[in-house]
């Protein structure tokens, strides 16, 4: 970044610094005043698309490729993957963060209040380290990140592990064995786990590979993974059989074994330590990180694991399974939406982060302002995989709304929003890329999923 553009770059952020960020608010004047800084081509091109007829759910998504188009439910404008592979291919996640900050301003508008924020902090960095990279940037950040963020998870899982007095007999165990290790966890302090979860593994695994440069190992990374998830490994009762033995030891190309020597732990470790060799070989410390804590919970050593929100979900959701009074349980939940995750704290997001690789962040900040596909009528609920079916929304809202009723997720977003979105969509319809049945059809599933209307008066 020369003198000239972080002259331009201090004025602007000092306009802003104390300002807080909310959904509301872009700084789009920051942007704009970066005269010799244009966006990058792929985001703001209102060419024609190359792919003729929209037919499939590739099709759709890749109109985020072309021109800009809006989030079903907030609003914002939604980046392409092409846009997220480019910054990640060409090296700007993985430099210098003067490189980084000079790159994501003309991102700005996409970006969700959080990600934002995290990139306000770390432009603010380069006054004094324009040359560190991002993971050097968050682990500077992290003590007063992570103190911030006790002040706010302390009383709140305080007040849940209140109520455990008032819970049924047959759930007060399994419920305060979970609050014991999540204070543990709050607290980073070693606990040996009771058991290794291959799901929770793989979730991370494929949020660790979606930002490897290297397409072939992160797919054979995402395959190796894919078995630990098998039922097999959750049943202690289930045998193991010749086929899924002999599956594993072919992924991992292990030979001269006896298989029927083999067991269900031995093969864990197989997998996790092909993919902990891949780690090596790409010089990743997260993943790493990630093999070595698996293969200790395997073997009941003390770990150190990081409190995570969704982690700590999922486990309270088993703790609870069944339990018969649902008022309780309902206040329970209440309390838990309480708790701050990366998605809305600057703070937590921060932490999340601590040993990530500097791709891994730079993806990560982009990742919630992905377009996808949004099935309309949940595809769980027995919605077509069919374009009438079809919208398009941020990977955070979509992730966030999941299978709920969309009459009560889209009560939080403004009504002029869905209005914008499907005025984007009409323009395929203008230039003979989307049949205009199909599109009336995207209308109508929408009106009826959602409830709200929809002014097809303007589309003429």
């Amino acid at each position: 970044m020369n003198m000239k553009i972080l002259g331009v770059l201090t004025s602007n952020i000092f306009q802003y610094k104390n300002q807080p960020v909310n959904a509301q608010k872009d700084y789009t004047a920051g942007r704009i005043s970066f005269s010799g800084m244009q966006p990058s081509k792929d985001v703001f091109i209102k060419s024609q698309p190359t792919f003729g007829i929209l037919r499939s759910a590739g099709d759709f998504r890749s109109l985020a490729n072309t021109r800009t188009v809006h989030c079903l439910y907030c609003g914002r404008p939604m980046l392409s993957n092409k846009v997220a592979g480019r910054l990640k291919n060409t090296g700007i996640f993985s430099g210098p963060i003067k490189n980084f900050v000079q790159e994501m301003f003309n991102y700005l508008d996409y970006l969700h209040p959080t990600e934002k924020e995290a990139l306000k902090k770390i432009t603010m960095m380069t006054f004094d380290s324009p040359d560190i990279r991002l993971s050097e940037a968050i682990k500077r950040l992290y003590p007063e990140a992570n103190k911030e963020l006790l002040k706010e998870q302390k009383p709140i899982l305080k007040e849940i592990s209140a109520l455990s007095d008032e819970l049924p007999r047959g759930w007060k165990t399994k419920f305060n064995k979970l609050m014991r290790i999540s204070r543990y966890r709050l607290e980073e302090k070693e606990y040996i786990p009771d058991e290794f979860s291959g799901k929770e593994f793989s979730y991370k695994i494929g949020r660790i590979s979606d930002s490897i440069k290297d397409d072939y190992l992160a797919g054979r990374i995402l395959k190796l993974a894919e078995p630990l998830t098998h039922p097999i490994f959750k049943s202690k009762d289930t045998p193991l059989n010749a086929k899924f033995v002999s599956k594993v030891l072919s992924m991992t190309e292990t030979r001269d074994v006896n298989n029927m020597m083999v067991d269900k732990v031995y093969l864990q470790k197989l997998l996790i330590r092909q993919i902990a060799k891949y780690g090596e070989i790409l010089n990743r410390k997260d993943l790493l990180n990630l093999c070595d804590t698996a293969l200790k919970t395997i073997d009941r050593q003390p770990v150190k694991v990081k409190f995570s929100n969704k982690a700590f979900r999922y486990d309270l959701n088993e703790a609870l399974e069944g339990m018969p009074d649902e008022g309780l349980r309902k206040r329970i939940d209440d309390i838990v939406k309480r708790l701050p995750n990366s998605q809305t704290s600057v703070n937590s997001f921060i932490t999340k982060h601590e040993n990530a690789a500097s791709d891994a962040i730079g993806y990560d900040m982009l990742r919630p302002s992905l377009a996808t596909i949004e099935h309309m009528h949940p595809k769980s609920l027995g919605g077509p995989d069919v374009l009438g079916n079809f919208a398009l929304a941020c990977g955070r809202d979509n992730n966030n709304r999941s299978s709920e009723d969309m009459h009560h997720f889209i009560e939080q977003f403004k009504q002029s929003n869905q209005q914008r979105y499907f005025m984007d969509i009409w323009q395929e319809v203008k230039r003979n890329n989307l049949p205009k049945n199909v599109f009336f059809k995207m209308v109508d599933t929408f009106v009826q999923e959602s409830g709200r209307k929809i002014d097809t008066t303007k589309f003429k």
